[in-house]
């Protein structure tokens, strides 16, 4: 059966120019993968006693724009401490659909760049 090549190819986002331009689509996001850690107030969390750390996951492109996994609203922003030891400071390819400085919630003044992950893989 024929397919066409929109379907085989993603366009590939590298930097800032490219994530505006492909704003709304899925797309192969390239860049190195970092994680941040830190440790909540429990008061913000809704959980009492809660001792835990939050990780959170970006990818920085080449012109050091950042790009989030999933908005910082998501539960799935999370990454499990196996995927940040597989993946932290090495380049990685990331399908889904981007989002150039969405809003967190609909009256926010804060915005992030952020992709709706459905692949993630180191890049060879």
């Amino acid at each position: 059966m024929y397919q066409s090549t929109a379907e085989n190819q993603l366009e590939i986002v590298k930097t800032r120019g490219d994530l505006v331009r492909l704003n709304g689509e899925k797309v192969k996001l390239i860049g190195r993968y970092i994680s941040r850690t830190w440790k909540p107030d429990g008061k913000f969390t809704g959980i009492p006693g809660f001792q835990g750390i939050y990780i959170k996951a970006l990818i920085i492109l080449e012109d050091g724009m950042e790009v989030s996994i999933f908005p910082s609203w998501n539960k799935q922003s999370l990454p499990s401490p196996e995927e940040t030891e597989k993946y932290n400071h090495q380049m990685v390819e990331a399908v889904g659909v981007v989002q150039f400085e969405g809003t967190l919630t609909p009256n926010s003044q804060i915005r992030e760049s952020y992709i709706n992950l459905t692949q993630l893989g180191l890049y060879l």
